[in-house]
């Protein structure tokens, strides 16, 4: 086969590569976050049951994860970028597959309590090295011009899995009981570690893997990389005060059942699906042009104003009373929040150093982490929740928000430039 034939054959091994590395990554991905509520549900079932008159159990279980995120997702962040990333991520899905598998013989014991809280605490542990090592792995995985389209299609399932998993968990744990619902997770854990066995490098140069270093030193260093990409480190910000607002939304949507009493019926449940589809419709036209938006930064914040904008309408048009016309508001938050996301993430995978890629994402998480509580305090403080009201609130604080943003955008690019 002369050159010209063998370039052209590698180029078409290497296409076929890319939507094999897709499949493998969407599939182990979908199949860890199923496993994730099943792993939720089943637990949250038992505690209630066997511990119904203790509501500490319930809170212990819920906040442990939290404090276990705090504490190591930076150290996850530096282990991503000094480490082969495939292998951390494929060793973390096997690590929670034996946690699965160890709790569940340990359901009925007399240590339950103690088993299921501990046992979240440790995957909890083991998502933060796994969450902030898989965004990583991507830019090793999927060539940069496809990375918008893998980022949207990939959102588009978890919408997916995240309304039928609940649903599917219930009849799961009917059908097999909790200890077999935690066995079946310890198997779709063990089905991610194995396709992401099968992923295979796609980038034409390895990445750089620096000796190990003292691990304060890795974040600090983490840090500065932000702070002297002040783009970079101007979305991270945005994307902590994105979350302090989006808490306030997420305490105030249950609300909704008391806000419109009398006038509608069920309608969080309404809503929830609404934002729902409108994430899975966001993600499926975003998928067409992610990768012309991915570096454009402008069009995320417009997306991210259009939250802002359909909350705020939410107060005018719940005047008129009409069901349908109240929700809309909410498909079109789905809409915009998913292709700020999409193109946010994006973004960020195509822009870090690959260096520092593991390390962002996990300072990303991290603040994200942070900010959620403060901005559910903050809220349940000093907002009305009874009050439909209350999401002009949260809507004109997203599009301020999105106003200052391309001020400061516009500022970085003159002293850039």
């Amino acid at each position: 086969m002369n050159e010209k034939g063998i370039k052209k054959g590698i180029k078409k091994g290497i296409k076929k590569g890319i939507k094999k590395n897709e499949a493998l990554l969407w599939l182990g991905s979908w199949t860890s976050k199923f496993g994730n509520i099943v792993f939720d549900y089943a637990n949250s079932i038992s505690i209630v049951s066997f511990f119904a008159g203790k509501p500490i159990v319930m809170a212990l279980y819920q906040s442990s994860e939290t404090i276990i995120q705090i504490i190591f997702n930076l150290v996850g962040g530096v282990k991503a970028d000094n480490g082969n990333r495939k292998r951390l991520v494929v060793i973390t899905d096997i690590l929670a597959a034996l946690i699965c598998f160890v709790l569940s013989f340990l359901i009925d014991s007399g240590r339950m309590a103690m088993a299921i809280i501990a046992a979240n605490a440790l995957l909890a542990l083991v998502y933060a090295f796994n969450s902030p090592t898989y965004k990583s792995l991507v830019r090793e995985m999927i060539y940069k011009d496809r990375i918008g389209f893998f980022n949207s299609i990939a959102h588009a399932g978890s919408e997916i899995i995240g309304i039928t998993g609940p649903i599917l968990s219930v009849g799961l744990v009917a059908v097999i009981g909790t200890r077999g619902a935690l066995l079946f997770d310890a198997m779709t854990f063990l089905v991610s570690a194995l396709l992401e066995c099968c992923l295979v490098r796609v980038v034409e140069t390895p990445s750089k893997v620096r000796g190990s270093q003292n691990v304060i030193t890795d974040i600090i260093e983490g840090i500065k990389y932000l702070l002297s990409e002040r783009q970079i480190f101007f979305l991270v910000i945005l994307s902590a005060l994105v979350n302090f607002f989006l808490a306030g939304y997420n305490l105030l949507l249950p609300y909704t059942d008391v806000m419109y009493k009398g006038i509608f019926d069920n309608f969080y449940s309404k809503a929830l699906a609404m934002e729902a589809v409108g994430g899975i419709l966001g993600s499926l036209v975003i998928s067409k042009v992610a990768d012309r938006f991915k570096d454009n930064v402008y069009i995320m914040i417009l997306f991210l104003s259009g939250t802002g904008i359909a909350m705020l309408a939410e107060p005018i048009i719940a005047l008129l009373q009409n069901m349908y016309l109240c929700l809309i508001p909410f498909a079109i938050f789905g809409i915009s929040l998913t292709v700020f996301n999409i193109i946010f993430m994006s973004h960020v995978q195509v822009s870090v150093d690959e260096n520092f890629l593991g390390r962002v994402f996990s300072i990303i998480f991290t603040v994200a982490v942070l900010f959620m509580p403060v901005g559910s305090f903050s809220f349940s403080a000093f907002v009305d929740a009874k009050s439909v009201g209350s999401f002009a609130i949260v809507g004109g604080g997203i599009v301020i928000l999105s106003l200052m943003s391309i001020f400061i955008l516009k500022a970085i690019e003159r002293r850039n430039g």
